[in-house]
């Protein structure tokens, strides 16, 4: 059985893991501890995990405000699933409670970005009804495009 719940500080050292597997950086343990610290002190950001057995297997952090002038919008800036218990549904589960919590808190639309090399990724993010919406050439990278996948939570303030 698994628990979603908010992180905490304590699940620093678990989240630095997951941070240095989804980023390719020269200096990983050092990237990843200062994006897990800021999940903490900015509070902008929001983490969740999901826990099965007291393990932490998935995690999702949204950002609010992630875009200057946006009304009433979030994105989904990290989500990773332990390598042993991938395509068993619970990134899903995770993403739709994170949807959930966006919505009781009136975000109306949410957004991911992903590579346009991930196909991965990619699907997944369709499956789970978002949208494409655009494509950013040369965004993080020259030569490596990034897309723009959104779902509309509601209509209000539309």
């Amino acid at each position: 059985m698994s628990i979603i719940r908010e992180a905490k500080i304590e699940d620093s050292q678990r989240l630095e893991g997951f941070v240095k597997g989804m980023i390719g950086e020269e200096n990983k343990d050092e990237v990843a501890k200062s994006v897990v610290g800021d999940f903490f002190r900015n509070n902008r950001y929001k983490v969740f995990v999901t826990e099965v057995q007291s393990e932490i297997i998935v995690f999702g952090v949204l950002k609010y405000e992630p875009y200057e002038g946006a009304n009433g919008i979030a994105e989904i800036v990290w989500l990773g699933t332990d390598r042993n218990n991938k395509r068993k549904g619970l990134g899903a589960k995770l993403v739709k409670y994170i949807e959930n919590y966006s919505k009781e808190r009136e975000i109306r639309k949410l957004y991911v970005k992903t590579s346009s090399n991930n196909k991965i990724a990619n699907c997944f993010w369709i499956m789970q009804d978002y949208k494409f919406e655009s494509r950013m050439l040369d965004f993080s990278m020259v030569g490596y495009d990034d897309y723009y996948l959104g779902k509309v939570l509601s209509h209000k303030n539309c």
